[in-house]
């Protein structure tokens, strides 16, 4: 081979690494672990676009198995966070919000069949009332591993209201948690994914380990232990290829900047 030639390879070669390590700059730059949140796990998903179906929803844990996902509990990601430690590769925690009924009938045979940590957020004001967890069902899915977080007590837009509801809304509900179950509450959603500063620090101070939000924008940083971005997972998640897009790291940047237009 001529020296042209050589020269020709040797170019090719080298823009060839900076695609590379271009590309590996935005996946990095670009990747948020993705936090799924899940509603309803019924047979009304064409209704709601808070529902899943129960078949849906084995078949996204199944291939989250299947596809070797490394499947943690959310207090785990925020520790690795605040560890400031890289996750591991395909790491995925799994969200439930409200404490539906169906989440106890439906999807908590699913999450034991394949051994899958999750956090399901309840609202006080709810347990026990038609459509909604009992405290009976809540501890035994505590019981078996799955993480009971709060979701206040009467499920309200925390940043409309005054600081003496925001505490009790934050404090009170983690205290009857703890009351009821036993244990520590670590974890906190935010109603509607609604907060300020003023919110977060109130949850900071209550003592929660990490609290989600559902996405701030892509403003707001993408690791932040009290505002974890979560991806709504509903109907349109019933193609497994969209839930691989949805689940691959990259879609919150995605998505963040979609919305933009």
């Amino acid at each position: 081979m001529n020296k042209r030639g050589v020269k020709i390879i040797l170019l090719v070669s080298a823009l060839v690494v900076v695609v590379i390590f271009a590309a590996s700059g935005f996946i990095n730059n670009a990747y948020v672990v993705p936090v799924a949140m899940y509603h309803k796990i019924d047979g009304d998903s064409m209704k709601s676009v808070l529902s899943l179906s129960p078949e849906s929803f084995e078949r996204q844990m199944a291939f989250l198995r299947k596809h070797k996902y490394n499947i943690i509990p959310l207090a785990e990601l925020a520790r690795i966070i605040k560890e400031k430690k890289r996750a591991p590769s395909k790491t995925i925690a799994i969200t439930f919000d409200d404490g539906y009924e169906n989440n106890y009938t439906n999807a908590f045979p699913v999450l034991k069949r394949y051994d899958i940590p999750a956090t399901i957020f309840v609202v006080i004001k709810d347990v026990g009332t038609d459509g909604f967890m009992t405290w009976g069902q809540i501890e035994e899915m505590r019981d078996a591993g799955i993480d009971i977080g709060s979701h206040t007590l009467t499920h309200p837009h925390l940043p409309s209201i005054d600081e003496n509801r925001l505490i009790s809304e934050v404090v009170g509900s983690k205290a009857i948690i703890e009351s009821r179950l036993g244990g520590t509450v670590k974890s906190f959603s935010y109603p509607s994914g609604g907060f300020n500063a003023m919110v977060r620090k109130e949850v900071v101070d209550a003592g929660y380990e990490v609290a989600v939000a559902t996405n701030p924008g892509k403003k707001y940083p993408k690791h932040d232990p009290y505002a974890l971005k979560r991806l709504r997972i509903s109907r349109t998640s019933d193609n497994l290829f969209v839930f691989w897009i949805e689940t691959s790291g990259i879609y919150t940047f995605i998505k963040e900047h979609r919305d933009d237009d």
